[in-house]
């Protein structure tokens, strides 16, 4: 009863920021096999700021381009219409997410999680399930958008959780959304993406990405999306705070058993994943907590996973 109560409230609250009408349409455009380029073109040259970032998007060294992209169709045709798809959404979403900022959560901290944990989900789903390793970025990228949600929906309820929403927390907040308010903030997350007609899989990925394996979805596809992004997420937090090295090591192990990849996958992720980082969140205009610290808890990490008997066998 106290779910179903919260989930009323947070729809009431008109705290769900609402699709804009060119990403909806966009991604009509593109479900269909037989997308019209030109037709395309012509609806994302309607709102020139989403252009310019598509175009910008194209260009960036995280999509291998190496020949400038000059034009939309140019771009559709190097990066094809999926990619430029959740291009588009990435950044449409990006900026209604902007719209629920508060001062409960620390923004910064919000978006280094949630970039860090996109291009893990991305790169962790092109090792175990490449047909989705697009749409696992986009469920990374949105995993968390159920605490910026509930901080501005229900934010007297919420303040208590929304204080541990932050580096050396554990997951004591994640336990203490349930018991406070009797819904997670995937749950919430997964109502966001229903409002917007995002396909089902994304919906049930980011509901469950922090659940007990038995209480994982039936969809072989949305269960195996839900251990990724649960995993890239943990494994996010270590890299955004302080901590020592042995303590990060055993936490990104765990995370990697629930996600049943080696622990090489993770070494491989690593390299280079400050600058990974530093250039998507140029890309989609946040700004993530920074810090040269995480830089160099990334590089002792690697190099411990790779000297602590990392040659565990691939599930």
């Amino acid at each position: 009863m106290m779910q179903a109560e919260t989930l009323e409230s947070i729809k009431r609250s008109a705290s769900i920021p609402s699709m804009p009408l060119v990403a909806t349409r966009c991604y009509e455009m593109t479900q269909d096999s037989n997308c019209d380029y030109n037709k395309l073109v012509e609806l994302l040259s309607t709102d020139p700021g989403i252009a310019a970032s598509v175009l910008r998007l194209a260009n960036s060294p995280l999509f291998g381009v190496t020949r400038q992209v000059s034009s939309l169709k140019h771009a559709i045709a190097l990066l094809g219409v999926k990619r430029i798809r959740d291009l588009v959404l990435a950044r449409y979403l990006v900026q209604k997410t902007e719209e629920l900022q508060c001062d409960l959560i620390d923004i910064s901290y919000y978006w280094r999680i949630s970039v860090t944990s996109a291009i893990l989900t991305s790169k962790f789903a092109n090792a175990l399930l490449p047909a989705r390793r697009d749409e696992a970025f986009m469920i990374g990228l949105l995993a968390d958008l159920g605490v910026l949600v509930l901080a501005q929906a229900l934010p007297d309820q919420y303040a208590p959780i929304a204080a541990r929403y932050q580096p050396h927390s554990g997951d004591a907040w994640m336990h203490g959304e349930y018991n406070l308010m009797g819904v997670t903030h995937g749950e919430v997350t997964a109502l966001v993406l229903e409002q917007w007609n995002l396909p089902e899989i994304m919906c049930e990925a980011v509901k469950h990405h922090h659940s007990e394996p038995a209480d994982l979805p039936d969809n072989a596809d949305a269960a195996l999306l839900a251990r990724i992004v649960g995993g890239a997420s943990a494994i996010a937090r270590v890299l955004a705070q302080t901590m020592p090295v042995e303590e990060a090591v055993s936490t990104c192990r765990q995370a990697m058993d629930k996600v049943d990849l080696d622990v090489k996958v993770l070494v491989k992720a690593l390299d280079g994943l400050d600058e990974d980082i530093a250039q998507m969140a140029e890309l989609i205009q946040v700004d993530v907590l920074n810090s040269r610290v995480f830089a160099v808890l990334t590089k002792q990490l690697a190099e411990n996973l790779k000297t602590s008997g990392v040659a565990t066998p691939a599930s």
